[in-house]
């Protein structure tokens, strides 16, 4: 194997890393996919150390240290995105597809197919409505939830253009989850029907709550990763402080109205 050769097969294991770490993975998965796949190629002393804005990876490579330093920004939860770089990774390390093949597949991996936006919000507005009835609220709330729901991830869709701070975002989507739910209730109460606010502002708001990135957290942990663990928990802790932060806002403007 020449250093040229070297360079281009740990090039891809962290390119195919960085598309699994940037869609939400747990490091130790990043760090097991990237690791197997530079040593299914003959690399020796492959160390991989991935947090969840960054990988940082060393092997041998002829003799002498090779390190490389990726910078990873996270970009919310995409499982498919997941899948695909996990089957991707099992072809390379399976021998199934050469050097020159693998960057065409990491090409398709960051352009993964996307669902139609009326789609996410038709979706999006039926999770938010169903959590009503988990909380045992009745039809008429679920139906006002799924269109806070729905209007919720709409707005929150065109915030991801914007590149705000991850904690300015969340405080907008928990004031507009609640904005979204006080104003059904405003809309009901002038056509004399009756609905719980906390049944209408539940919907919106769990769409937005942070358990893939908690749970992530505690597996990250459980498996040793004390450092990203703690850092995706904490990253949720954060995320659940803003979201009330933005409803309390919207309760407190709100309370003379309601």
């Amino acid at each position: 194997m020449t250093k040229e050769q070297a360079k281009h097969i740990i090039k891809i294991a962290i390119k195919t890393g960085r598309v699994m770490l940037k869609n939400g993975a747990e490091t130790y998965r990043v760090e097991d996919t990237v690791t197997r796949m530079a040593q299914s190629k003959g690399l020796q002393d492959v160390n991989v150390f991935v947090i969840p804005t960054g990988i940082m990876f060393s092997a041998d490579v002829m003799g002498e240290t090779y390190t490389v330093l990726e910078r990873v920004y996270p970009e919310g939860i995409d499982l498919e995105s997941i899948s695909r770089a996990n089957e991707f990774s099992r072809k390379f390390t399976g021998n199934q597809i050469d050097t020159a093949e693998a960057y065409q597949f990491l090409e398709a991996l960051n352009q993964p197919p996307k669902f139609k936006k009326w789609v996410r919000i038709l979706a999006s507005g039926m999770g938010g409505g169903f959590f009503v009835f988990l909380f045992g609220g009745s039809l008429f709330e679920f139906v006002l939830a799924y269109f806070a729901s729905a209007f919720t991830v709409l707005f929150t869709d065109a915030l991801a253009t914007k590149h705000l701070n991850f904690f300015i975002k969340n405080i907008l989507g928990g004031f507009f989850a609640s904005l979204f739910g006080v104003i059904c209730i405003l809309i009901t109460r002038a056509l004399n029907l009756d609905a719980s606010l906390n049944m209408v502002i539940i919907g919106p708001l769990m769409t937005l709550v942070p358990g893939v990135s908690l749970t992530n957290g505690i597996r990250d942990l459980i498996s040793g990763e004390l450092l990203a663990g703690s850092a995706k928990m904490m990253e949720a802790l954060f995320i659940a402080i803003a979201l009330a932060f933005g409803v309390g806002i919207v309760l407190q403007l709100s309370i003379h109205l309601l």
